[in-house]
């Protein structure tokens, strides 16, 4: 194609090869609400970004992980023999080139709106209190990646404990979509459950004055 550079980095061969090589979506998998679309879309747009150096998530070993689980849905979802076994494949590969990348920067110590490090959300452990900036903070409970939409564009899911906060009938977990680049705070553990218990303390003797 004019005016785009050859792969250099392995990886990007890898992706390079993904992308050329991958094939169109079978006219039987254009149904159920158009999910294998979306996920065929998801590959294609991810690949293309790595296979000229960048990353979707700002992280590419991610974006392989991303890519390879796309591609195992599509695989389970296909009908075609020739398909599957094209898909598979592709799969094998993109399993392969995640290793391959090196770690991105470490979080940003102390740079976080509350003074926590900044980090991206896949690397937070179950169990770590993270704040969404603008949004819930808690502890995770787990981090998953979003269905891709139609143009292939796809958010990271959190589930954030909120059992945490003085709130009668309300829901245990927070489920936030964030964009998929987007980096959350990681907070001091310790310091924030002794917060949320003061507040709730703060919280039940208000309910109880009304």
């Amino acid at each position: 194609m004019e005016g785009l550079q050859m792969p250099c980095s392995p990886t990007q061969r890898h992706a390079h090869r993904l992308f050329e090589q991958l094939p169109s979506l079978p006219e039987d998998m254009h149904g159920n609400d158009g999910r294998e679309r979306a996920r065929h879309a998801f590959v294609v747009r991810t690949l293309n970004r790595l296979r000229t150096g960048g990353a979707v998530t700002g992280d590419r070993a991610e974006d392989w992980r991303r890519v390879a689980r796309q591609l195992g849905m599509l695989w389970q979802m296909g009908r075609d023999r020739d398909y599957r076994l094209t898909v598979a494949g592709l799969q094998l590969i993109a399993l392969e080139a995640e290793p391959l990348e090196p770690a991105p920067a470490g979080p940003v110590r102390g740079a976080g709106p509350h003074g926590g490090d900044l980090i991206f959300a896949w690397h937070a452990a179950e169990g770590d209190w993270i704040s969404v900036p603008g949004k819930v903070a808690g502890p995770l409970v787990e981090t998953s990646m979003g269905m891709p939409d139609l143009e292939g564009v796809a958010g990271t899911v959190l589930l954030i404990d909120q059992r945490h906060r003085f709130r009668p009938g309300g829901p245990p977990d927070a489920d936030v979509l964030i964009d998929a680049a987007e980096r959350i705070e990681r907070l001091d553990a310790e310091v924030e459950r002794a917060r949320a218990s003061q507040q709730w303390e703060r919280d039940c003797r208000e309910q109880r004055g009304r």
